[in-house]
């Protein structure tokens, strides 16, 4: 675990596919391995789990969240490829306490690269080996194939606030463009105070008809007023109620699902 004990944030790069990392897909549930190391989709933040989990084995552990706010979490669905006794591994909300253990990830050293297990025995697994086109990843009770190895690349945390004109890249793999019904969806906000304190009871709705971060951030500017500048806001997405802020640097992902956004005012303790 000491590797996650240095590392707020890391990329998952497959042992043996060593050109693929572990990434957060656009449709904001499955992951993937992707072969471009730069998008942020494959950087993931590492939060420490305090405590003793029920149903998990002996800590310490993390959780790793993704680009829109979601955990990586081992389901209890089969997964199509891999080992048969393999589960889907997709990103989710977190919305309970304690921390189920499918949420759960400890790191253990195999030579130059870890194994990553989950808190309930099972371990991260990348696919393809031989057929080199699927992507799939997935989390099966077995840790001795080289497909459960991953390089952990620690992340540096970024220097300042990116603008709106020079954010990080992010996935842009689609072949046709999406449709209104693609990205229709209505979104929950709530502005923060300058200490990053908000009411549950303040959370109001706004419909949105597209995924572009930029446009958001200029729609929710609108929204709070003639004294809010889309430039001096910070739009954090909360993938459930325990989940932590986690500052929205790509567009929002397809689909129509509700999302969550905590608004913050840039340079104020809280932001």
């Amino acid at each position: 675990m000491e590797v996650f004990q240095v590392a707020h944030f890391v990329r998952l790069r497959s042992s043996v596919r060593s050109s693929r990392y572990l990434a957060a897909a656009d449709d904001g549930t499955s992951v993937f391995l992707c072969g471009r190391r730069g998008v942020h989709n494959a950087v993931w933040a590492v939060e420490p789990v305090i405590g003793v989990i029920p149903g998990a084995s002996a800590g310490p552990y993390v959780r790793l969240r993704g680009a829109y706010g979601r955990y990586l979490v081992a389901t209890n669905y089969g997964a199509g490829r891999g080992p048969s006794d393999g589960v889907v591994a997709e990103q989710r909300d977190l919305g309970v306490r304690p921390t189920p253990p499918g949420y759960l990830w400890q790191a253990f050293r195999r030579r130059d690269s870890f194994v990553l297990r989950n808190g309930a025995g099972r371990y991260l697994r990348a696919n393809g080996r031989f057929r080199r086109w699927h992507k799939d990843v997935s989390v099966a009770g077995d840790n001795a194939s080289t497909m459960m190895q991953w390089r952990v690349e620690v992340v540096p945390p970024m220097a300042s606030r990116p603008s709106l004109v020079d954010l990080p890249a992010q996935l842009m793999h689609r072949t046709n463009p999406p449709v209104e019904s693609d990205l229709s969806r209505v979104i929950r906000y709530v502005r923060a105070d300058n200490a990053g304190r908000y009411g549950e009871q303040e959370w109001a709705p706004v419909r949105v008809n597209t995924n572009n971060l930029t446009h958001l951030r200029l729609t929710m500017a609108e929204r709070l007023g003639q004294n809010c500048d889309a430039g001096q806001i910070t739009l954090c997405v909360r993938a459930g109620r325990y989940a932590h802020l986690s500052p929205l640097l790509v567009d929002l992902p397809m689909g129509n699902n509700p999302i969550h956004i905590v608004v913050l005012n840039h340079g104020t303790p809280g932001d």
